[in-house]
């Protein structure tokens, strides 16, 4: 990757986790941002840093093993993870990962995320697993992970919080805000009665748009 690329996904890692931060899908120094910068090196967000304080200079480069190449501060041990999805998925070019409130009380009570509801998110995220519990930061999550990630672009982590894949940094928020907002709206409809679902030809409608839209 050249310099000026090089420098657009910095700055674009730097804009997500400020994006973040003001959403408050993360607080304190939560979550991580993966990006692939060459075929086996990834820009990774330091840990204990706020991503409100996001700055290019502080940001690490790792290797596909998660062994840090430079960088001022030590890569997120949450890296393992990520590179887990990105071996198996030569698509995804951006991994975020964050504690959006809404979609984590999904995570925190067990509760499948429903599909077949709303048509947006049939459209850009399709299927959203759920991935069984694994101490955060360890070699177990990736693996975890990587049972579930074959097709879905965003995966709720069980008594953890979310992951959500993207094939640009912008892609990756984009899909998390919309899955904040599906968990949001599902946790407000279920106080007026139960949810509607679309007719299996409506889904496949979507889908067929789905290959349509190139998504």
């Amino acid at each position: 990757m050249d310099t000026n690329c090089r420098q657009e996904l910095e700055q674009a890692i730097c804009w997500a986790g400020a994006v973040l931060h003001q959403r408050q899908f993360v607080v304190a120094n939560e979550g991580n941002i993966t990006a692939r910068l060459e075929a086996n090196r990834f820009l990774c967000t330091p840990t204990q840093t706020s991503k409100a304080d996001l700055v290019p200079a502080e940001l690490a480069v790792i290797d596909s093993d998660g062994v840090q190449i430079s960088g001022p501060k030590p890569r997120s041990s949450e890296a393992l993870a990520h590179l887990a999805v990105y071996r198996l998925r030569s698509d995804v070019q951006c991994i975020i990962h964050c504690h959006a409130p809404h979609a984590t009380a999904f995570a925190l009570t067990g509760t499948p995320v429903p599909s077949g509801i709303s048509p947006e998110v049939e459209l850009f995220l399709g299927e959203i697993p759920t991935v069984p519990y694994a101490t955060p930061g360890t070699v177990e999550l990736g693996e975890q992970i990587s049972h579930y990630c074959d097709d879905a672009w965003a995966l709720i982590l069980a008594n953890h919080g979310v992951l959500v894949l993207g094939s640009d940094v912008r892609q990756a928020l984009w899909r998390t805000e919309i899955l904040e907002a599906y968990c949001r709206n599902l946790i407000l409809a279920r106080t007026l009665g139960p949810l509607q679902a679309l007719t299996p030809e409506q889904c496949e409608a979507i889908r067929n748009q789905r290959a349509v839209w190139g998504l």
